[in-house]
């Protein structure tokens, strides 16, 4: 679950006007804040509808998010103010991505407007949690959540949904294994005539299955296995253990009847009675908002335009060049792209999404640049397994194998998609460090996870490489995965006179562990004399052994052992040579 900061706009303007100062003021909640061109009790109302929604979200998923993450809300008052935004021909409303901040738009407003405010909030949540759905789950998903009802200190989810019950009794039905393996490009789902089938349906299979007791007992484990990357019919028949045929009737049938189920959770929702104050919003923002909504294919004329005018008017504001970053990105003008997201980062933008598009964008041409990007987002996620492997693979590229080493050596699991690319990583940091133990292990779990043919040359050269130890270590392999899956991705990074300098190693005997007040200090007898290393955060070295494991060291003189130490030159500290980052023992 994340915690959504959520900024509503709600927009009853007319295209002549529509950032006339006068009619926008901006009014903040606990977790929202909304910019209006509507009345204050309607912005009010809106907020505690908001604020409510929240809590049963955060109270069912039984945890704080970690991080607020910025959202926007655009509530169009007509049709007619509507259409200049609307995504495709039937939505009324729509979640929406853009440079690194989330929308919900929406056509109208109204007792209507808050299902479809809960239906596009299941988006947001599913995205940010990383659930990755084929249509029919998530918007089956979304519409069963848009009926949330507050009964007392109970929410009931699950009530009917009038338009898709008739339209379930009224239109042709569509086979079952038609919408299941409708994609995002398919005519079920976005064409008039044909989308209003995967609707329903796909809200009357996700409501038997999460809802009645013939299917709730497994409806996780069928989650979980979509996510594993199995397509829903297989899924279903893995998990139920019935053909898909078979269940097409269960829905029939179920649809059919007059016995829906629901669920009650016992939450009591916040009862949020706050009068929030209302004032004159600020209009570079409001401007902000609607034209993120228009930057899309076939109006970068005027969205370009727009987002440099923005930046004119206030320099400091980091917003506009980000947009104008994926705009240029959209257009395969990489170079531009990677400028104006430095632009942005300068300024301090910060959000994942942001870090993770110009790390990986920066990478070919300015890897320093997708470094230092990445290392910011792996400091805000460091549970994020491709931030790892992609800053490993930076790390190689620049022939800092102890620097890929340190972010991959205390990742403890890894998923049988991610398997072969990490233990390549690992096995290449490994060899050039010139731990061979550590990589013999490594190179058979990559061998017991290999999937492609390349994969399987990949085991043969490491492999054959073992074999004759005394030769130079082997060519660094990659294996850079797809870019992000909606902008074209440059080609894959290859080292350069561009690369930063490696980081400072030297050579010697280990001979003396120091206990300070706060931290620790290495001592190793060089042929430059002895050289002292600090320890400040043992969580941020990384101490390899002789068989390729950790080392457990106790203070005081050492049985003086041969290591390779690198580290980061200490600016501050005067009675120390460096920052210690890796310490290897050599075999």
């Amino acid at each position: 679950m994340i915690r959504l900061k959520w900024l509503v706009i709600i927009a009853l303007f007319c295209a002549a006007d529509a950032y006339s100062e006068s009619k926008w003021i901006r009014m903040q909640s606990p977790n929202f804040e909304a910019y209006s061109s509507a009345g204050e009790r309607e912005t009010r109302d809106a907020l505690r509808y908001f604020e409510r929604v929240r809590d049963f979200f955060l109270q069912v998923n039984q945890r704080e998010p970690p991080r607020p993450v910025p959202m926007h809300v655009v509530v169009f008052g007509s049709e007619k103010e509507y259409a200049p935004y609307r995504l495709n021909e039937f939505a009324t409303a729509y979640y929406f991505g853009g440079a690194g901040r989330d929308y919900i738009v929406m056509g109208r407003t109204g007792e209507q407007a808050a299902q479809i405010a809960v239906h596009e909030y299941v988006h947001l949540v599913a995205r940010h949690a990383g659930l990755k759905f084929p249509p029919w789950l998530n918007e089956g998903t979304a519409e069963l959540y848009s009926t949330i009802r507050m009964q007392g200190d109970k929410v009931l989810v699950g009530d009917l949904i009038p338009v898709r019950i008739q339209a379930l009794k009224s239109d042709a039905w569509v086979p079952l294994a038609a919408i299941l393996s409708a994609g995002p490009d398919s005519p079920y789902y976005n064409e008039r005539d044909k989308a209003g089938s995967l609707y329903n349906e796909g809200w009357a299979l996700v409501h038997m299955l999460q809802l009645s007791p013939a299917y709730v007992s497994k409806y996780s484990e069928f989650v979980r296995t979509v996510q594993s990357g199995v397509d829903s019919a297989a899924a279903l028949e893995k998990v139920y253990g019935k053909t898909v045929s078979a269940i097409e009737k269960d829905l029939q049938e179920y649809t059919r009847s007059f016995q829906f189920y629901g669920r009650l959770f016992p939450v009591k929702l916040a009862s949020v009675k706050e009068s929030f104050p209302a004032t004159p919003a600020p209009m570079f923002d409001v401007k902000l908002a609607l034209t993120d909504l228009t930057n899309r294919p076939g109006k970068e004329t005027e969205t370009r335009k727009t987002l440099e005018d923005l930046a004119r008017e206030d320099p400091k504001r980091p917003e506009p060049w980000a947009s104008l970053g994926y705009l240029e990105w959209r257009g395969n003008r990489f170079s531009e792209a990677v400028d104006a997201f430095g632009k942005a980062y300068g300024l301090g933008s910060r959000g994942p999404e942001f870090l993770w598009d110009y790390g990986r964008l920066a990478e070919r041409d300015h890897p320093d640049a997708a470094v230092t990007a990445l290392t910011d987002l792996f400091k805000l996620e460091p549970d994020r397994l491709d931030v790892r492997m992609e800053l490993a693979a930076l790390q190689l590229n620049a022939r800092r194998p102890g620097g890929a080493l340190s972010v991959l050596a205390d990742v403890r699991s890894v998923t049988p998609e991610d398997a072969p690319r990490f233990f390549s990583l690992l096995a290449n940091a490994q060899l050039q460090l010139r731990d061979l133990d550590g990589a013999r292990v490594t190179v058979a779990k990559l061998a017991a996870n290999a999937k492609t043919p390349e994969d399987r040359t990949r085991v043969e050269q490491m492999q054959r490489y073992l074999e004759q130890s005394n030769t130079p270590a082997p060519p660094i392999a990659i294996n850079a995965p797809e870019g992000p899956p909606r902008l074209t991705r440059p080609a894959a990074p290859t080292q350069s006179s561009a690369l930063p300098p490696p980081t400072p190693e030297i050579e010697g005997s280990f001979v003396e562990f120091i206990c300070l007040e706060k931290g620790f200090k290495v001592i190793v007898d060089t042929s430059k004399g002895k050289k002292g290393f600090l320890i400040p955060d043992p969580n941020q070295v990384v101490i390899v052994g002789r068989a390729g494991g950790k080392v457990d060291l106790n203070c005081g003189p050492q049985t003086p052992a041969h290591v390779k130490v690198e580290y980061e030159p200490s600016t501050t500290a005067s009675d120390a040579d460096g920052i210690l980052k890796v310490l290897f023992f050599e075999p």
